[in-house]
């Protein structure tokens, strides 16, 4: 069941929608417990993805509708972060897909990018432990080695700084075999354990749950 659960996961997660939405059936609701206002975005999976935003000021919350099979992701941006609009930038992400294998949702905080923000998701009204709708939570970012700092304050990934097919997990090392954790992703899974740390991190990053119908994503918890 692992096996096809990563699947799904990189599939998702790609960017490859896997079920066209269906009108708004699960909420997600968005937190800013930061000491600031942010702006927070939606984007749905697939070319051409739908994205939105809203100004989400600091003590402040914003529901998302989403159909039941919804497969996209979340992050937030502090005022002056430079290209934060754009997915692919060095952001902190809340990725969700409904309705996968076996009728599970899953959803991860992922890195893979870089972060920018702390962050947790909280299936609202269920209570579970370890992978099984637990909270994956970074209420403290890991250290970011100099070379991936940002003049904005956020931290890159290997792939992202460096673009090479082995940190990106691309070309030939497009492979959970070929492609390990690099010192740098050991580094941010040493900060944050819940957190995807590189493209193939899925079994120690990847959470589930069934049967309910609210997420709370939480910037700054």
């Amino acid at each position: 069941m692992l096996t096809i659960i990563k699947t799904l996961s990189i599939l998702a997660f790609a960017g490859v929608s896997l079920a066209a939405p269906t009108s708004g059936d699960v909420t997600v609701t968005l937190k800013n417990s930061c000491s600031s206002d942010l702006h927070v975005y939606k984007l749905t999976n697939g070319q051409g993805g739908e994205k939105s935003s809203k100004d989400l000021s600091a003590g402040s919350s914003v529901d998302f509708r989403v159909g039941s099979d919804w497969a996209g992701r979340f992050w937030g941006c502090r005022d002056g972060e430079t290209n934060c609009d754009q997915y692919g930038s060095a952001v902190s992400l809340a990725e969700f897909l409904f309705k996968g294998y076996e009728g599970s949702d899953f959803y991860d905080i992922s890195f893979v990018d870089g972060f920018n923000l702390p962050m947790s998701i909280q299936p609202d009204n269920k209570s579970g432990s370890g992978y099984a709708c637990g909270a994956p939570t970074c209420s403290t970012l890991p250290s970011c080695p100099k070379e991936l700092q940002t003049d904005k304050g956020a931290c890159m990934s290997a792939c992202a700084a460096f673009k090479t097919d082995e940190y990106c997990c691309t070309g030939a090392f497009n492979d959970p075999n070929k492609c390990k954790a690099s010192q740098y992703a050991d580094n941010f899974k040493q900060g944050c354990s819940d957190a995807y740390s590189y493209a193939y991190d899925d079994a120690r990053s990847t959470f589930a749950c069934e049967a309910t119908h609210k997420y709370i994503v939480t910037f700054c918890p």
